[in-house]
C-alpha cells in the first residue's frame, strides 16, 4: 500500500509539473484568440473601406446634383410654369436625398449635418425663390431668380459640405 508521504510526494511533483504547463496554455490560448480577433477587425476593415468610400463619391454627387446652378439647368424645361418648375426642383432634391440617405451610417455626424444643412439650404432657396415669381409665370422666371440667389448662401452651404467629405477621406483614408 502507498503511504501517506508518498502520495504527498507524488502530488506535488505533479502540481508541479502541471501548472507551468497550464499557465503555459492559458497564455498561448489567450495570444492565439487576440491574434484571431486582430486578423478578423482588419479584414473588416479591409472590406468596409470600399464602401466608406463609395458613401462619400455618392454623396459628393448629391451634393454637385443639387447645387442650384446643376439643377436648374438639367430641371428647366421649355413650357414649364414656375410653380411647376419648382415642384420639379423640390421632388429632384427629395429624390436624391431619399436615394442615398442611406450612406449615413458611414459619416462622422458632423459631416452627416453640413450635408442635410446643404439640402435644407436648396430647398428654402428654391420656396423663397418661387414666393418672388408669379407661379404662372414661364419657369426661365423662377430659374433667373434661384441662379441669382443661389450664387451666394445655398452654394457656400454646398461647398462647405464637400469641404467636409474632403477631409473625412484625407483623415481617415489617407493619413
Amino acid at each position: 500500500m502507498i503511504e501517506f508521504d508518498e502520495i504527498i510526494k507524488l502530488l506535488s511533483f505533479t502540481l508541479l509539473i502541471t501548472i507551468p504547463i497550464l499557465i503555459i496554455l492559458r497564455w498561448f490560448l489567450k495570444h492565439n484568440l487576440k491574434l484571431k480577433e486582430l486578423e478578423l477587425a482588419n479584414s473588416t476593415y479591409k472590406e468596409l473601406i470600399p464602401t466608406r468610400l463609395q458613401a462619400y463619391e455618392r454623396l459628393t454627387l448629391l451634393l454637385e446634383r443639387i447645387n442650384p446652378d446643376t439643377m436648374v439647368l438639367r430641371e428647366n424645361i421649355a413650357g414649364l410654369t414656375s410653380l411647376q418648375l419648382q415642384k420639379k426642383l423640390l421632388n429632384t432634391v427629395r429624390q436624391e436625398f431619399e436615394h442615398n440617405f442611406a450612406m449615413q451610417v458611414y459619416l462622422p455626424v458632423k459631416t452627416w449635418d453640413k450635408i442635410i444643412k446643404s439640402r435644407d439650404e436648396v430647398i428654402k432657396l428654391i420656396n423663397t425663390s418661387s414666393a418672388e415669381v408669379d407661379p404662372n409665370s414661364p419657369s426661365i422666371s423662377l430659374s433667373k431668380v434661384i441662379l441669382e440667389k443661389g450664387v451666394n448662401e445655398t452654394t457656400f452651404y454646398i461647398l462647405k459640405a464637400k469641404e467636409q467629405l474632403k477631409k473625412d477621406i484625407q483623415l481617415y483614408y489617407f493619413d
